[in-house]
């Protein structure tokens, strides 16, 4: 993994790829958009180091990364990530506890019916609790995977842009969670390492 000041700071070639952006007020008096204050190409400055920067700088805010396929949105407080989520092909908490073997199909379809049914906005991870399906704790490193496995998505993107919206925090009904930005990189890396390591057995296998 390079240096973050390496990467930011390093080439000319570089630089040109990390845009601050300047604040604008608006023409008019309509309702105010917000501006992203930071913006690049992940093509030329890796997302891991994107993700570095936020530590290194202690940032809070909303980073945004769109990729050809997919995009993600993450919310950090002082560098640390408390929540995040894919537009596409995010994982739900009740795939993952089926697959976890913590629940059974049956008791996720039951759920799931609890969950159209009911009258007022309840979050699914609620309805699994006053179930007696799983307990606070369980509930909570299923969503700390879920939001994991977005990062580790979004690790793996080597084309995109992406767009920092400081002092922007999550939905008020959105789980926070705290999860250090040094700690998933190194699991995503490892994760990384993995895959491609099994990828090469396979193909000597064939």
């Amino acid at each position: 993994m390079k240096s973050i000041l390496s990467t930011f700071f390093g080439s000319q070639t570089k630089k040109t790829a990390l845009v601050a952006v300047q604040p604008n007020k608006p023409a008019d008096s309509g309702p105010s958009v917000p501006l992203a204050a930071l913006e690049g190409n992940i093509a030329v400055i890796a997302i891991e180091n994107i993700f570095q920067l936020f530590d290194f700088a202690a940032l809070s805010g909303k980073l945004e990364v769109q990729a050809p396929a997919n995009c993600g949105s993450f919310y950090f407080r002082k560098g640390v990530l408390i929540h995040g989520l894919l537009q596409v092909n995010q994982r739900k908490i009740g795939q993952i506890l089926v697959e976890s073997q913590v629940i059974t199909e049956e008791q996720l379809q039951q759920c799931l019916l609890l969950h159209e049914q009911t009258d007022s906005p309840k979050l699914f991870g609620q309805i699994l609790l006053e179930q007696g399906h799983i307990k606070p704790d369980g509930l909570d490193n299923t969503l700390l995977r879920q939001v994991k496995d977005a990062f580790f998505e979004a690790l793996s993107w080597t084309e995109g842009i992406f767009r920092f919206y400081p002092n922007q925090v999550p939905a008020a009904d959105a789980v926070k969670l705290y999860a250090r930005i040094d700690h998933l990189l190194l699991e995503g890396m490892l994760r990384i390492d993995q895959a491609s390591l099994d990828g090469n057995e396979e193909d000597e296998e064939e």
